[in-house]
């Protein structure tokens, strides 16, 4: 399916978001890359991904949601975590939460999440009315993809649905961090600096 970014078709996101909540696999556009996604919930759905990447379940995925509302539906935020969330979402920071019982193991053993500042992933979230799988789309070990036709013909043939929005900027993955309290654990520095976070921490 070919969408443009800057106007996405909302009837079809709309139809893709039920595929997707419904279990269906699919290649979508990020802020980052292009991702990996379904239905974030489906334990079998979620293993049909970590197949598809060809992944070991020890190494755990995260998730795309719409808004913050949505994130906590599935995870307990305390204060900290909340204004960095208010801070630097929509954006490339992943926050790992601590999960609640509605989230399956198989997706993390936390609920790792973030809100994308692209439309698309945003919208679908929204649409599916679930967390989405934020994996890349690449096989495990293997360089990002910033346009399909990089994506492997086995992986892109393996997929149910595949929103193509053409060659995407290259950016780094997310920054990948932990909060508790106001203790900051960093397990993957990418476009959001762990300076930029200190110093909203320190304010």
């Amino acid at each position: 399916m070919k969408l443009t970014l800057k106007n996405p078709d909302k009837d079809l996101l709309a139809e893709v978001g039920k595929k997707v909540k419904k279990g269906e696999t699919c290649i979508y556009p990020t802020e980052t890359c292009y991702g990996l996604g379904t239905n974030a919930l489906d334990a079998k759905a979620v293993e049909k991904i970590y197949d598809i990447k060809r992944r070991s379940t020890k190494d755990k995925l995260s998730c795309v949601v719409s808004s913050l509302e949505q994130a906590e539906r599935y995870c307990n935020l305390n204060e900290t975590e909340r204004e960095i969330c208010e801070r630097f979402m929509p954006g490339p920071l992943t926050l790992v939460a601590e999960k609640k019982k509605n989230v399956p193991d198989i997706l993390n053993e936390d609920f790792v999440f973030r809100i994308s500042s692209n439309e698309i992933a945003t919208k679908l979230a929204e649409e599916a009315d679930v967390p989405i799988v934020a994996t890349s789309a690449n096989f495990s070990g293997a360089d990002n993809n910033y346009s399909v036709k990089d994506i492997s013909r086995i992986t892109r043939e393996t997929v149910d649905i595949v929103l193509d929005v053409g060659t995407l900027e290259k950016n780094n993955p997310s920054t990948v961090i932990k909060v508790e309290d106001r203790d900051l654990k960093i397990f993957r520095e990418g476009p959001v600096s762990r300076e930029e976070i200190e110093r909203f921490l320190s304010i």
